[in-house]
């Protein structure tokens, strides 16, 4: 509680206010007094949370914390309860005590001229002593920067040359004395020369005083030199003096300039007083999109309609920083912010220099006060993760330890620790097998001191680039539906927990959900498509509790929904009887059975679920539903299925022969996908030199020994190797005897940027037109992207027949190819840029807590991910329309999710050409309007295990 009073004391704001109400209280106006009793209000609440923190030494403890300075264990020790506080101190609140007695007078009718009382007006005087108190920090800044010993060295000698200089001048004009016809006007009133007694009609003109005065204006004046050069002596000093000031003005400039300049260096040394905001540490090329996809996430939570009370009302449950907007704040290592932070939307983002390792990092970024700290790999270091693991260490002891202290003080009033919301780690790891060990870092000693006020996530973005490139070679065109999911424009998957903490949102079921995810998710579609919001949710998984722990989240991506509670399979199954396909169906009872039997059930207690939705709002409406209105009040999803043709799945890239160009670690897991999706595959990876080879297959051996000590759990398998031939064989982990005719993967050294290369891959693979998929993968060296762009002009004079997959590091690089591919009507290249992936999954990180268990379902071949269908060719055409659930409801006889649909524009109806103008549409039937024409429909996306 203290330290938010003090917090609140020393805002801007609240600054503000008292040094306007202080100001305007000491007005000598009439109308001043009829605001008393409110300045009297103000001054004393404020007087009283002053006198406590006094008291209490929370205002010795923050100005030491303002300084930079860690505190010691001995400081704590000492500043731990209450004190008394020094005798200057007690004599200022005694003297501020009489100036809030002051107006007291005027309300309990006195007169306001009764000298009795109106003396203790002068003690007001005394308040604006505080106006220094409340910007002390700045006019310590000030008097610090003014007095360091050379510049304090260099005003002296100043301020002593120019009172030498102007006692020497006055001295010069008093010994030669002028004449009487000649006298000079030096004090300025304007009365000089003699009367007709032949005396001096102003004196003052003789006086040594006022001599030396005017050599003093002189020098600070270039202005009051003499304009009649009558007298000599006094032209000559006057010139003289006039000269030194032009040279003491330019020097006071100078000193000016530097005063500025390291106030401004000091600014940036103190803490930035915000509270709740994002941290977000290390500069990489990937920073400033993520800092874009944050800040336009952020605008999206403007509610839409007219200015309202409920227009302001779901502002302020979007999010909790009101209308203040989102704050974020940046720490680098330069001293100079980076170029991008001056742009003018990000010139409102603060950033800080220091280094995590630093002891003021802390302080100077008000971590114990964040609401979230995302630490991004240093590719800078030698060994990113190390760096990274380092810090993590560094970050959570020191935030366990400022957690302690908050319970300490909370302790002292005999009051239980506070239930605040936890703040969240998010930690950027490159290669997957570090994330154990970042995960080690994060959990703590074992000693039971783990903060409860964080908690962290793991975020392995080199695995999560690796599935997305994976994904992009076996399915065309899902790479459009995965950046509108991965960005902050349209729609997103958002997770929803229902009480997980250090999460904004946390309602845990009363009545609970059960531990079947099928039935979870029906219960969800039901309530998903009975709201009254016009903006669409659509459920796609749920999130259920594992074995392994608090910690242990699975995730059920489309788990065949169960509306047997309800009825509505009755219905359903009406519906589709009809159709030809299901001609073996003989009554209900078997269908509902066959349902359960297809059904993947949860092991555990439902702790969320998984939406795609346009923002948060939508989804949080839905999961306030299931606490506010009762099962028996959700109408039965009685949307029904219309009587439509069978959808197939479109053509996938074979994957028979693949050839990889370059390795990061990530690639590992890519290869891995490859393998998973077409077990067949024979996969050629070309290095530059044995060097890489040898940190390749490292690598590989890397992964197999965290697999078979338990490190790493999930989809994986490990490598057999072959070290005579320098080949690796995948071995399933659902049937590792598994014969296998011949190696996976070849690891050879050769130059795949030279077209000899090409057409005489080694090791028999032959021409590079006979390969199934290209995928150049790129790297931190300098050149990777001139060597991958010279690969891909290589590749289109060589052949037009394999699917190319390219990765860059520059954005614009990526843009610009991906551009002459479209504009040449060529579907087969894809490049992407890897900072921009990973911009874009840290930006997930940020929004969407565990996405990663949810994309990696998704993008990985096993189990459920994303299908492109489209309707088969050898039944009859679409006609007539049908909205988004009616579809949604067809799909979902053959366990699919849809998630959007792709309009063709240009064409006539039933004409789709390959070149035809589409969009996509995610949940949303794109028309303007809630039907889908199904005449203009080109193909679906959906989630399923096909």
């Amino acid at each position: 509680m203290f330290a938010w009073v003090a917090r609140f004391l020393g805002r801007v704001e609240s600054r503000l206010v008292l040094s306007a109400a202080i100001i305007v209280s000491l007005l000598p106006f009439e109308w001043v007094p009829r605001f008393d009793a409110l300045f009297l209000a103000l001054f004393s609440i404020e007087f009283g949370l002053r006198v406590l923190l006094v008291f209490r030494g929370e205002a010795l403890h923050a100005h030491g914390s303002a300084r930079g300075v860690t505190p010691t264990e001995a400081e704590l020790e000492e500043n731990r309860g209450w004190q008394w506080p020094s005798t200057g101190t007690l004599v200022l609140m005694l003297f501020d005590l009489l100036a809030l007695l002051s107006f007291v007078p005027s309300l309990v009718g006195l007169d306001d001229g009764d000298a009795q009382t109106r003396w203790l007006r002068l003690f007001r005087l005394t308040r604006m002593m505080l106006l220094l108190s409340y910007w002390a920090p700045l006019v310590r800044d000030v008097w610090s920067v003014v007095l360091r010993h050379e510049r304090a060295k260099q005003v002296t000698l100043m301020g002593l040359v120019v009172l030498s200089l102007s006692f020497a001048g006055a001295v010069v004009i008093d010994q030669l004395r002028v004449d009487d016809e000649e006298l000079i006007d030096f004090d300025g009133d304007g009365e000089f020369g003699l009367d007709e007694h032949g005396q001096a009609v102003d004196p003052d003109d003789e006086r040594f005083v006022v001599h030396l005065w005017w050599a003093f204006r002189q020098i600070q004046d270039p202005g009051n030199m003499m304009s009649s050069p009558e007298q000599i002596a006094a032209v000559v000093v006057s010139v003289a003096l006039t000269v030194f000031g032009l040279f003491l003005v330019s020097f006071l400039i100078g000193l000016g300039t530097d005063v500025v300049r390291e106030l401004m260096e000091l600014s940036r040394l103190r803490p930035p007083g915000l509270h709740g905001h994002t941290i977000i540490v290390n500069i990489d090329p990937s920073t400033q999109r993520l800092l874009h996809e944050l800040l336009r996430y952020s605008r999206k939570l403007l509610p839409e309609g007219a200015l309202s009370r409920a227009w302001l009302a779901e502002l302020i449950r979007n999010t909790k920083r009101g209308i203040k907007g989102a704050r974020y704040l940046v720490v680098g290592r330069s001293h100079d912010p980076p170029d991008f932070l001056r742009q003018p939307e990000l010139a409102r983002i603060i950033y800080r220099e220091v280094h995590v390792e630093d002891q003021t990092f802390l302080v100077r970024t008000d971590v114990a006060e964040a609401q979230r700290v995302v630490l991004l790999a240093d590719l800078a270091a030698e060994d990113p993760d190390a760096a990274t693991i380092q810090s993590l260490l560094t970050i959570t002891e020191s935030l366990r330890e400022a957690d302690e202290e908050a319970r300490r003080r909370d302790s002292l009033w005999g009051l239980p620790s506070r239930s605040r919301r936890a703040r969240m780690l998010i930690a950027e790891v490159l290669d997957e097998s570090n994330v154990p060990a970042a995960r080690a870092a994060i959990a703590g000693d074992g000693s039971g001191r783990d903060s409860a006020r964080t908690r962290a996530f793991v975020v392995p973005s080199e695995r999560l680039i690796a599935l997305f490139v994976a994904c992009i070679t076996r399915r065309p065109g899902v790479g459009r539906l995965l950046e509108e999911l991965l960005t902050s424009h349209g729609h997103e998957l958002y997770t929803m927990f229902f009480d997980l903490p250090g999460l904004a949102y946390r309602r845990p079921l009363e009545r609970g959900l059960g531990d079947d995810a099928g039935e979870v998710m029906g219960e969800l579609i039901r309530r998903a498509r009975s709201l009254a919001s016009t903006e669409r949710v659509v459920p796609v998984g749920v999130l259920m509790a594992g074995e392994g722990g608090a910690d242990d989240i699975v995730v059920h991506i489309n788990p065949e929904p169960d509306f047997s509670s309800v009825s509505l399979a009755r219905g359903l199954v009406a519906d589709v009887a009809d159709l030809e396909d299901l001609e073996d169906v003989e009554d209900v009872e078997d269908v509902e059975g066959a349902a359960k039997l297809r059904r993947a059930a949860g092991s555990g207690q439902c702790l969320g679920f998984v939406a795609i939705a346009d923002n948060f709002a939508r989804v949080r409406e839905l999961a306030d539903d299931l606490h506010d209105r009762a099962r028996a009040q959700v109408p039965a999803d009685l949307t029904g299925s219309p009587k439509l043709g069978p959808f197939v799945c479109a053509d996938t890239t074979k994957l028979h022969r693949v050839l990889v160009c370059g390795f990061r670690s990530g690639t590992v897991s890519m290869v891995e996908s490859l393998i998973q999706s077409e077990p067949q595959t024979q996969i050629l990876i070309m290095l530059r030199d044995q060097a890489a080879v040898d940190a390749a297959w490292d690598n590989f051996d890397a992964h197999t020994k965290l697999i078979e000590r338990g490190l790493l759990r999930g989809h994986h398998g490990r490598f057999r190797v072959d070290e005579n031939q320098r080949a690796l064989t995948w071995l399933n982990p659902d049937d590792p005897s598994a014969p296998s005719d011949r190696p996976h993967v070849h690891l050879v050294i050769g130059d795949w940027s030279s077209s000899r290369q090409l057409t005489a891959l080694p090791l028999g693979f032959g021409h590079v037109g006979t390969m199934d998929a290209v995928l150049l993968i790129s790297s931190e060296h300098v050149g990777s992207d001139a060597r991958t762009s010279k690969t891909l002009m290589k590749l289109e004079t060589l052949t037009q027949a394999p699917r190319i997959v390219a990765e860059v590091l520059d954005v614009e690089l990526a843009r610009r190819l991906r551009k002459r591919g479209v504009e040449q009507g060529s579907d087969r290249v894809h490049v992407y840029s890897i900072q921009e992936l990973r911009a874009f999954f840290m930006f997930q990180s940020v929004v969407v807590p565990a996405f990663d268990l949810v994309y990696t379902e998704l993008m990985g071949p096993w189990g459920q991910s994303f299908v492109q269908l489209e309707p088969d060719p050898s039944a009859a055409r679409l006609t007539g329309t049908c909205t988004f659930e009616e579809l949604a409801n067809h799909l979902s006889l053959d366990d699919r999710v849809l998630c959007g649909v792709e309009l063709c524009h240009d064409s006539s109806p039933h004409q789709h050409s390959s070149r035809c103008r589409t969009s996509l549409h995610v949940a949303d039937a794109g028309s303007g309007s809630d039907s889908i024409d199904l005449e203009q429909l080109v193909d679906v996306w959906v989630i399923s295990s096909d």
